[in-house]
């Protein structure tokens, strides 16, 4: 058994990898991610394989742990290439690796198909995958609720509430407008994309997935419905990641 793991900046997930079929995410703060935890879950593993954008401290914990118990540790790093996936950077090591496994994962699922895959988290990410497993490249906005926020750091007088339900309608209220606002933006980057990876590529599928993926699902196949999006293969993929880290053991 495998334990695949994703360590955030504020949470780590981990899935069991058994016999190719990936069990359930477990979900902990990362104070909790701890050695005491590690002797409680993670002691029948054959190998433990990490994926982390948080502080290196977890890692070389767990690091040090799985040493000690004689268990493989595998951490992993974006790379040039890594099966069929090629990295459209010149420095391939500084796309982040929460990308790169979305691609991975990616390809892992729907192999030959072009591919336009929306990360929505902290920052919401575009990149743009050929059927060739060539990254055409993509683009960081800030997610939804950094934009918000930039917005009330950036301004004093502008006072609004953050909501959670999405909407692109005009605000009759400084709240409204904020926050649809934010939402207008990150649909209209999509779009910009969509026009762009036609050409490049012909998109077969769109992909969306992270926190505020779902809500964005949502907003991306009601622009369909109204015929602003010609893509109509969309969907969303929880933890896409973790398919990844499958791609990347296998």
């Amino acid at each position: 058994m495998m334990i695949l793991i994703d360590i955030g900046n504020s949470r780590t997930k981990y899935a069991q990898l058994r016999e190719g079929q990936l069990s359930v995410t477990t979900q902990l703060n990362n104070q909790d991610f701890s050695v005491g935890y590690f002797a409680k879950h993670f002691t029948h593993a054959s190998q433990v394989v990490v994926a982390n954008v948080a502080k290196s401290s977890l890692t070389t914990e767990l690091a040090s742990w799985c040493s000690e118990q004689k268990i493989s540790f595998k951490q992993v790093h974006s790379e040039q290439q890594k099966n069929a996936l090629l990295s459209a950077y010149q420095e391939p090591t500084s796309l982040g690796i929460d990308r790169w496994l979305a691609l991975l994962g990616t390809i892992h699922l729907y192999p030959n198909e072009n591919v336009l895959i929306i990360d929505a988290g902290t920052a919401t990410t575009v990149d743009l995958l050929a059927s060739n497993g060539q990254h055409q490249g993509g683009w960081i906005l800030a997610g939804i609720k950094a934009l918000f926020s930039s917005i009330l750091t950036h301004s004093t007088l502008v006072h609004a509430e953050n909501k959670t339900l999405p909407s692109l309608a005009f605000g009759s209220n400084t709240s409204d407008n904020v926050n649809n606002a934010c939402w207008a933006a990150t649909l209209g980057m999509i779009e910009q994309a969509i026009e762009q990876g036609q050409v490049l590529a012909s998109i077969d599928r769109i992909i969306l997935t992270g926190g505020d993926g779902m809500a964005l699902t949502k907003l991306v196949l009601a622009q369909t419905s109204e015929k602003f999006i010609a893509v109509t293969n969309i969907q969303f993929i929880d933890n896409l990641i973790f398919y990844g880290l499958q791609e990347y053991c296998e």
